[in-house]
């Protein structure tokens, strides 16, 4: 059976990018307050050499790897798993079954808000954390796949009803 394979929004790869200028700019003030507050900076090389690759490191994570991790993140939705499939360097491939799911949910940071995107949260039984989380979907698109799956689950036969 083949798999069909659903993109992420395209505002997507607009939030991979700000979050790695947002890591980027962090980084840039860690390495300011190291050579502002740090009494004696005789012993650190010239600013220009963390200033020039950090700016080229954030060109090539902000713009190659961002959307290298965009082209490669898909979901899809088969009668017996939710899949995911994301990784610009590694590639994973991750399928949760609609019958061992127990929650769903939909979540927004403040930057995903911004742009009207959210991300699908499904927490298995037997499972500490999130077992699948579906980045880079429309907030209206991620309500209703959550309806539809919360739909699915509660119409799924107990074990206790198999028995009876």
């Amino acid at each position: 059976m083949a798999i069909a394979w659903k993109p992420v929004e395209q505002s997507y790869k607009t939030y991979l990018q700000l979050i790695v200028l947002i890591d980027m700019l962090i980084l840039a003030a860690i390495g300011v307050g190291i050579y502002v507050f740090v009494p004696d900076t005789s012993w650190l090389p010239n600013p220009l050499w963390f200033g020039i690759p950090w700016a080229a490191l954030t060109l090539f994570f902000g713009l190659f790897w961002s959307a290298r991790r965009f082209q490669f993140t898909a979901y899809a939705r088969s009668a017996e798993a939710m899949y995911l499939r994301r990784g610009a360097l590694w590639r994973l491939t991750r399928a949760v079954p609609l019958n061992r799911i127990q929650h769903v949910e939909v979540r927004q940071g403040f930057i995903e808000r911004t742009l009207g995107l959210a991300h699908l949260t499904l927490y298995t039984a037997g499972s500490g954390g999130a077992d699948l989380s579906i980045p880079g979907l429309q907030l209206a698109d991620a309500e209703q796949m959550k309806s539809e799956l919360v739909s699915t689950i509660a119409a799924e036969p107990t074990e206790e009803a198999e028995h009876d």
